[in-house]
């Protein structure tokens, strides 16, 4: 089949290289000059299936109201944007009880553990190199009930086929010293073993180099303006330049999907989320850490990679479209940094700050597969799992769309589920 894919991050990409793998013919347009210049390009460079859990926990209510009168709440939430975000923003809230919590959680766990199987044999085949480090993550705990609470819930996760262990905190010192300075602030520690971490954006673009030397045409550069449609189905995707024509459409841009599918009569329940980073580089040779960390409490996330460099990623910001960089959440990306890592004497001048728009579905869980439109297809809404479960997502999304029989149930992850 000839296919058309709108969108070059790290979704885009890994369903342009398995839809090519299976014999499609595919086109990419992007509107950037390359791939993974957006919401792939400095995220918190986790593929972590231990911490795939939604935002939108019991009790986030809590914490967004607390965001309309602070600015350093883990979940921001404008003013400006509540008309627009009433219709998702029931839906987020419905998915905030206990059950649905864990539903969606055990969702985002399977598809994250197919991902990370899918990404080694990715891997392989293409031989791409970006940065891969796979030595677990590490969450930690401040608060004794919370850890507590987290390992049991992480022990019901077992027969799904999470691989963890409980940490005390002279463990977790012993596993990485490079914490010691915060150890009398810590009550314990989970390690998830088969986490990785990565460079997203350069993964990206080797893997984008791989396509095209199998034939997938990537047209960047291409502004897609939407979507031609004639009795019930798509006719072309329209750039400012050019008409493209295919057999099948999949939409892969993120959390500007929403507006395109619009133009096909489709309401896709994906809003963006701004989430932030700050990367220091050459950094890792004073800080001394190997492996990923994310602490609950504070709700940040460092990351070392393999060239050096050392990344603070967090927040959630619901500001629509807005991509500027706010300098309080820099400020509070910073101060979460020195919390962290209080004898580190990192250079702040030299942190390279960045933001990108998250495509969020409400429950937390990405939107892949058919629409009600025979031959659209989406490719979307994994929030600030995008690069834990690309792989993955793509590996499904091309057994759906080839009429194969899926290695995972898709049925979590179908637009049907909002209808």
């Amino acid at each position: 089949m000839k296919i058309v894919i709108v969108g070059c991050g790290l979704i885009g990409v890994t369903t342009a290289y398995s839809l090519r793998q299976r014999g499609h013919d595919v086109t990419v347009l992007e509107r950037a000059e390359g791939p993974a210049r957006e919401a792939s390009f400095a995220n918190g460079g986790m593929l972590t299936a231990g911490m795939c859990q939604p935002w939108n926990g019991p009790g986030s209510w809590r914490i967004l109201l607390r965001s309309l009168v602070r600015s350093d709440t883990a979940l921001q939430l404008r003013l400006s944007v509540l008309p627009r975000l009433m219709r998702w923003g029931t839906c987020f809230l419905r998915n905030s009880t206990a059950a649905a919590f864990e539903r969606n959680c055990r969702s985002n766990l399977r598809l994250a553990l197919h991902s990370l199987e899918a990404m080694h044999a990715l891997r392989e085949q293409a031989q791409v190199e970006f940065g891969r480090a796979a030595r677990g993550s590490l969450g930690v705990f401040r608060d004794r009930e919370a850890w507590r609470s987290a390992c049991r819930e992480t022990v019901q996760l077992f027969s799904d086929g999470l691989v963890a262990r409980r940490l005390t905190v002279a463990e977790l010192v012993e596993l990485e010293p490079a914490l010691r300075p915060i150890a009398h602030k810590l009550s314990g520690a989970i390690h998830y073993l088969s986490d990785e971490v990565g460079d997203a954006q350069r993964f990206c673009e080797a893997l984008a180099k791989v396509a095209r030397a199998l034939g997938v045409d990537f047209r960047f550069g291409s502004n897609v303006r939407g979507l031609e449609m004639h009795r019930g189905r798509v006719a072309a995707v329209i750039t400012e330049n050019e008409r493209f024509v295919a057999d099948r459409y999949v939409i892969a841009a993120g959390a500007y999907s929403t507006a395109l599918l619009k133009d096909a009569g489709i309401r896709l329940p994906v809003q963006p989320a701004k989430g932030y980073s700050v990367t220091f580089k050459e950094a890792n040779s004073i800080v001394g850490l190997r492996r990923p960390m994310i602490d609950h409490d504070l709700h940040a996330v460092l990351v070392p990679f393999e060239d050096g460099s050392v990344r603070t990623a967090g927040t959630a910001e619901f500001a629509g479209f807005d991509s500027s960089l706010k300098p309080a959440r820099v400020r509070n990306l910073l101060a979460l940094t020195r919390e962290l890592l209080p004898e580190a004497q990192l250079n702040e001048g030299s942190a390279i700050p960045w933001c990108g728009l998250r495509p969020s579905s409400p429950d937390g869980v990405a939107i892949i597969g058919a629409t009600p439109v025979e031959n659209l297809w989406v490719n979307s809404g994994h929030g600030h799992l995008g690069w834990t479960l690309a792989a993955g997502s793509a590996r499904l999304f091309t057994s759906l769309l080839s009429g194969d029989a899926p290695d995972i149930d898709p049925n979590p992850y179908s637009l049907k589920r909002f209808s």
